[in-house]
């Protein structure tokens, strides 16, 4: 009969042997380290329909640092900033904004070095919550004034600026570039139908075409839009055809109180023909119309 002693050693060097051979079985080891950084990337969120933000400047004629909110107005596909008391501070058209990135910083208009030294957030990697991304930041195209301009937006924490930079690119149309979010330069439109007779014809950028209408009709300014105070200038994106004619208007920026008034309004407009290259073309751009009470 075996001792007590002699069957606990047997039962030791088993269970020791058991833990040996499972510990040295193959383990499946991932060299990519992409699949590694895809395991850690946190679910994104979408957005809220509106998020704390404070104004850091670069919008001309808003110097002034200022908390409030930020949100998309899908319907007349802007960017619209509102002050505490809830009051739109700054609209700024998604078609106008040409690059957007998080940084770390706000900037100004003057350090416009856009696209840099940021991590990707499309895929959003998870190097980027470990760094202290709060500010949106945003390079456009002013319609007003026909310059670029820079703007930050300080967001409560990088998860937020994450989903919003994402949206923001998204709607806005951009694609990713590197570090950041760019608008893809649109190549020159040329159609070959036979709406001309057969022979091509581009379309080509005005800028601010006030000055450039042979006749502009002002609007009229509605009855409830005075009542209610509203007022200021709203900007009206236009396509004129060959002949001159404005074909396609559609506001852009001001009081929504406004849009339609200065929208039948553009529709009037005239301009003389324009010709590039020796060839009729048509020519997109803006109108500005300013409402005084």
């Amino acid at each position: 009969m075996k001792s007590p002693y002699f069957l606990y050693c047997v039962v030791y060097f088993a269970l020791v042997s058991t833990t040996v051979a499972t510990a040295q079985r193959p383990r499946t080891i991932s060299n990519d380290p992409s699949a590694q950084e895809k395991a850690e990337q946190p679910q994104l969120q979408p957005p809220p329909p509106s998020v704390k933000a404070k104004y850091e400047g670069g919008v001309f004629g808003y110097n002034k640092k200022e908390d409030g909110s930020l949100s998309f107005d899908d319907a007349n596909e802007r960017l619209v900033f509102r002050d505490k008391l809830n009051k739109e501070r700054i609209s700024i058209p998604l078609s106008t904004i040409t690059a957007a990135y998080g940084d770390t910083r706000s900037l100004q208009p003057a350090a416009a070095t856009v696209v840099s030294n940021i991590p990707s957030i499309y895929a959003l990697p998870a190097r980027f919550f470990k760094q202290k991304y709060q500010y949106l930041t945003m390079q456009y195209s002013d319609p007003d004034n026909g310059v670029s301009a820079i703007t930050s937006f300080k967001l409560e924490n990088k998860e937020i600026l994450a989903s919003e930079l994402v949206a923001l690119a998204q709607k806005a149309g951009l694609s990713l570039r590197g570090d950041g979010y760019v608008r893809k330069k649109a190549p020159q439109k040329v159609d070959n139908t036979a709406n001309n007779g057969g022979s091509d014809y581009s379309t080509i950028s005005g800028g601010v075409l006030n000055g450039k209408a042979t006749a502009l009709p002002r609007p009229d300014y509605p009855d409830a839009a005075r009542e209610a105070k509203a007022a200021g200038t709203v900007t009206v994106q236009v396509t004129v055809d060959e002949q001159g004619a404005v074909v396609e208007a559609k506001a852009v920026n001001g009081d929504a109180m406004l849009y339609d008034a200065a929208e039948a309004a553009a529709r009037k407009a005239k301009f003389a023909p324009a010709v590039y290259n020796g060839r009729p073309v048509k020519v997109i751009g803006v109108l500005n119309y300013t409402f005084v009470l």
